[in-house]
């Protein structure tokens, strides 16, 4: 079932339980707060309002607010959700729907304003959107395993977003070769997709979700860039052969040297 304006309304906040795009899955939380130092991954309710100023309910990925392909800002209708962040170029098709679906024109709908209703940090965040974007870079996600997670809501409060290629954070692929610890565990991998937010690592050596991890990326010329970062999601040896086992790690800071591991380069429709 999809996440609709309703299920905000009951429960504001939805923690991200894995997948992407049409098979990402959320489930509602009990949190009126939240913070960029939280271990997991939160959506919130957020208000829209449009050109023509007709008011809009939808969510936001509000913990990093450092453009929209990090707060992923959706508003939900009756006839779908509209998004405003793709990792692909949308088709004329696409763009079209979205417009029915609020029953609007583009002149209508930009510039788009919003507001986070969950405070972040004790803070409200608040934006304006141009135009619809998307990225240059469009690597494939690894498919997330569900995992169980502590204080997990029952399974009737579960929901799939439904926006198209939904994520938390844009992605590039960048292969390095990292070496990482947590506790007595010590192990080697290759980095997959890499975002502001964290990467993704493929080892046969899995950490456990929650406790610090600390992971050096060893970078060309020899350099090595030291992160910590805490497990938000696995890939395990019983996941499909397509899929590439390892884990999602999510940095506990800003790193010094962490941006030259990717670039961001946004496109507007």
């Amino acid at each position: 079932m999809e996440l609709t304006a309703e299920d905000l309304s009951t429960n504001p906040v939805w923690r991200y339980e894995g997948g992407s795009g049409k098979d990402a899955r959320v489930a509602a939380v009990k949190r009126d707060s939240l913070s960029r130092a939280d271990d997991e991954i939160y959506l919130a309710a957020t208000e829209f309002e449009l050109f023509d100023e007709t008011a809009c309910p939808g969510y936001c990925f509000p913990a990093d607010g450092a453009g929209i392909d990090y707060l992923q800002p959706v508003i939900l209708t009756a006839s779908g959700p509209v998004a405003f962040w793709f990792e692909q170029p949308p088709s004329a098709e696409t763009l079209a729907q979205q417009w029915k679906a609020l029953g609007k024109d583009p002149a209508q709908v930009f510039p788009v304003t919003f507001r986070c209703l969950v405070p972040v940090d004790g803070q409200t965040l608040h934006g304006r959107i141009e135009h619809v974007e998307y990225s240059e870079v469009a690597p494939p996600a690894p498919a997330a395993k569900q995992v169980e997670v502590k204080n997990a809501a029952p399974s009737s409060r579960r929901r799939s977003i439904g926006a198209g290629d939904t994520r938390t954070a844009r992605r590039r692929s960048a292969e390095m070769t990292v070496e990482f610890s947590q506790g007595a565990l010590y192990g080697t991998g290759v980095t997959g997709d890499v975002s502001r937010r964290g990467m993704f690592v493929r080892s046969p050596w899995i950490p456990g979700t929650g406790p610090v991890l600390r992971l050096t990326v060893n970078l060309p010329g020899g350099r090595k860039l030291a992160l910590t970062g805490r497990v938000v999601r696995t890939v395990d040896p019983a996941a499909p052969a397509r899929t590439s086992q390892g884990f999602g790690l999510r940095l506990t800071d800003d790193w010094p040297g962490y941006d030259e591991l990717f670039g961001k380069r946004n496109h507007k429709k």
